[in-house]
């Protein structure tokens, strides 16, 4: 209770003050452990205190107590001393109610602060469903959800393979993977405590120092939820993606227009606009498939595109005879396309890979500096898009706001809000060229 005008002392047990408590409950009886259920605050001011204190204590142990206020005055003018030896060889708290304070004001205290973290929670949790909501929206809405999930517990979230899962965990992951042991587990590794949920073929593991509160757990179940649809929209959409890719490469060859498509190596294009759409189609028709809310197309590697697409590394024929050219290949250069295609919507010109310093620089290193760069944002996706597309219209307000589709008052405010949740000044060109890498490492 961090209530200083209750007068609470602290006698012994203060290094487990951080125990949960869910209600307050007065017992002067010499056993009340049949009518506790656990995680009480027992208030008694030893009415009918019990002759053998170690064993009252250690049954309030037993049935899960918290903590013990003891009420001086008018049985007892201090706490006993064989209660405060008791307590601190049994590691219970023991706390001193002075007689100024009533039990019932104890008891009103922690039930107004019980009810200020529930709605704490409850705010929490609405706006971490909202957060984890928005970043399944994303390009890359996996990895965008593990990130918010990250940034709003405070933890670190993977989605793990059992094939690859790290050594302390293998056998965890693979049991909670294969659905014939527990649906969830827990361990405490190290300084970390880790719990595991079975998604789709793989498994969420989330670390963190302190144990998940049940509000929180919630928030890892909505995670949960939107991870299994996304996985299960990945698989799906990866596979029409090579199925159609595939197809219009075999319908190409068999209509007689592999002529048209040409030698390999060749590309994949993402858009969304329609004039992009259908300036492919005119010459690729059968080449060129939509996807979700734009299109992908399969065009030679030499083809000249305008506008904002996003343009894959180059997919060249495999060796076997005929040429055919490798689904693998297809799907991620899809896959690297659609990433793309948000740089691309941004400037409103055509995103290639490693067209810039992101060929110079290890992955992983640069993808450690975009978080850290962005590490105020990884939860507002609305402020990580408008940064986007404002260095990429050269800090334009009027076409930053027509590439989002918003007021440019609102782009301002934005921005600003971006400047001061960063601590950086926008209006450098150190910190622009900063910011843009780091967008364009975060994936």
């Amino acid at each position: 209770m961090a209530r200083v005008d209750l007068g609470l002392t602290v006698l012994c047990g203060a290094d487990a003050l951080d125990r949960p408590i869910r209600w307050a409950h007065v017992s002067e009886l010499e056993d009340p452990t049949p009518y506790l259920v656990g995680e009480e605050l027992l208030l008694t001011a030893g009415v009918r205190f019990p002759s053998d204190v170690p064993a009252y204590v250690a049954g309030l142990v037993s049935s899960g107590v918290s903590a013990i206020g003891f009420g001086v005055e008018p049985e007892y003018p201090t706490v006993p001393s064989s209660l405060v030896a008791a307590c601190a060889t049994q590691g219970m708290p023991l706390l001193e109610v002075p007689p100024s304070t009533p039990f019932l004001a104890v008891s009103q205290a922690l039930g107004a602060l019980l009810a200020e973290i529930a709605v704490r929670e409850q705010r929490m949790l609405a706006d971490s469903q909202r957060a984890l909501t928005r970043a399944a929206t994303r390009v890359r809405p996996v990895e965008s959800v593990l990130t918010t999930l990250a940034v709003v517990l405070n933890c670190r979230a993977d989605l793990v393979d059992p094939a690859t899962a790290p050594s302390e965990l293998a056998s965890l992951v693979a049991r909670v993977a294969s659905g014939t042991g527990p649906r969830s587990a827990s361990a405490q590794l190290g300084d970390e405590h880790v719990t595991l949920d079975p998604v789709e073929s793989a498994v969420l593991v989330v670390r963190r120092v302190t144990p998940l509160s049940p509000a929180e757990r919630a928030v890892v179940a909505v995670a949960l939820a939107l991870l299994g649809l996304l996985r299960r929209d990945v698989e799906s959409e990866r596979g029409r993606i090579a199925r159609l890719a595939a197809s219009a490469v075999l319908r190409a060859r068999a209509s007689g227009l592999a002529g048209v498509l040409g030698p390999g190596p060749y590309r994949v294009v993402a858009g969304r606009s329609r004039a992009d759409h259908d300036v492919l189609a005119q010459t690729y028709g059968p080449l060129v498939s939509k996807v979700e809310d734009g299109f992908l197309a399969l065009v030679p590697a030499g083809f000249e595109v305008s506008g904002p697409v996003g343009v894959s590394s180059p997919v060249a024929e495999s060796e076997v005879p005929g040429g055919e050219i490798p689904g693998g290949e297809i799907l991620g250069a899809a896959g690297e396309a659609s990433a793309l295609l948000a740089r691309a919507l941004a400037t409103g010109e055509p995103a290639f890979p490693a067209s810039d310093l992101s060929c110079l620089v290890d992955p992983v290193a640069a993808r450690a500096f975009a978080r850290r760069e962005l590490a105020a944002l990884l939860g507002r996706p609305e402020l990580i898009d408008t940064l986007r597309a404002w260095l990429g219209q050269h800090g334009s307000w009027d076409r930053a706001a027509a590439v989002l589709g918003v007021h440019r008052n609102s782009v301002r405010h934005r921005i600003s809000h971006v400047e001061r949740l960063l601590g950086r000044d926008l209006g450098t060109a150190d910190a622009r060229a900063s910011l843009w890498l780091a967008l364009t490492w975060l994936g």
